[in-house]
């Protein structure tokens, strides 16, 4: 242990000078990331330029092994780290790692805030330095979701009022503890919207889950009843091309937990992964569904879609204790924005 002590030293020494003088060395950033990852456990063939290049590798990755962060180190200023590109590679599920570094200002955070949405993914905004390396650390450990890590250069923050360093891990919310935690007092606008927005509906779901109010007769204990009897199980089922209907599914899923159901019985799928048959013995399904092409249903929901309406006979007068409801997404750029008609 002695003998490890100098070496430990030196290895604090040298990110702290790094730091310091990240400007005379562009890719200094890069190169502490990715010592940051090593040192996290994390093989240097697990460590990927792009984020298709890590997407891919996750999907190549046998399903029954053990859960291990494959990361897509990317440049912030890089079009892949754009919020759009990242909504598409959360979806590839809890293998996936991305580590955004931000060399130069002003650095945006519009790509973490777009990754709180979703449900079970660990998300980080921090200073390259000393306090990088347990975030790094909890990320590569985290194995309920992806993990997004925006690492930024002390000198392309250092100034910038709207920076905000915080850490957003679901793990915290098993023990009663809130999932985001700042490091200091200032709170970015665009992220205090979210949070609040997640409070609120925390707060609507807490008031809709059963209360003792069945016990108290009348009209008022019997939409308690009926509620408990809802809350046994809860499925959000989405189908969707671009992700926006997952992202809002997955958010209404963590709702769901947030406000008190178990996390066993809130179950969140594309429509297609479900069983047509399995309805009737659903106390109840939120259907998150988007527009594809002229009005249709997108790829993963078209067969469900087919199957309901070959076996509609067959279901009806069966679904009478079926509780549901229908998120609709639309946009005004598909098909009939132009016409009168319409």
């Amino acid at each position: 242990r002695r003998a490890q002590a100098p070496c430990n030293v030196w290895e604090r020494f040298c990110t702290r000078w790094a730091a310091r003088h990240h400007s005379a060395f562009p890719h200094a950033g890069m190169d502490q990331a990715k010592s940051l990852l090593k040192s996290a456990g994390t093989a240097p063939g697990d460590q990927h330029a792009s984020l298709d290049a890590a997407t891919a590798a996750c999907a190549a990755a046998p399903e029954d092994a053990p859960v291990k962060k494959i990361w897509a180190v990317i440049d912030a200023s890089s079009p892949a780290a754009d919020a759009r590109s990242l909504q598409g590679a959360l979806s590839t599920g809890a293998r996936l790692g991305v580590m955004i570094v931000a060399e130069r200002g002003p650095v945006s955070q519009s790509q973490v805030l777009r990754a709180m949405e979703y449900s079970e993914v660990y998300v980080a905004a921090v200073e390259l330095g000393d306090s990088a390396k347990k975030v790094i650390d909890d990320a590569a450990s985290f194995t309920d979701g992806p993990s997004v890590v925006l690492l930024a250069a002390p000198s392309a923050v250092q100034g910038d009022e709207h920076w905000t360093s915080f850490t957003y891990d679901p793990r915290r919310e098993v023990f009663g503890g809130s999932a985001f935690v700042a490091q200091g007092s200032a709170v970015r606008k665009e992220i205090q919207a979210f949070l609040d927005r997640e409070s609120l509906l925390t707060l609507i779901a807490k008031r809709s889950l059963p209360v003792d109010a069945a016990a108290d007769g009348g009209a008022d204990g019997e939409l308690g009843q009926g509620l408990t009897d809802a809350s046994k199980t809860v499925t959000v089922l989405y189908t969707s091309d671009t992700g926006h209907a997952e992202e809002c599914a997955k958010a209404v899923a963590r709702q769901c937990r947030n406000g008190g159901f178990a996390s066993s019985a809130v179950r969140c799928g594309t429509l297609d992964s479900f069983d047509v048959g399995a309805l009737p013995s659903e106390p109840l399904v939120v259907f998150c569904i988007a527009t594809a092409g002229k009005g249709e249903f997108p790829g993963n929901g078209r067969n469900f879609w087919e199957k309901l309406a070959a076996r509609a006979g067959e279901l009806k007068g069966a679904l009478g204790d079926l509780k549901y409801c229908v998120f609709g997404l639309g946009d005004s750029h598909y098909w009939g924005k132009a016409k009168k008609s319409l």
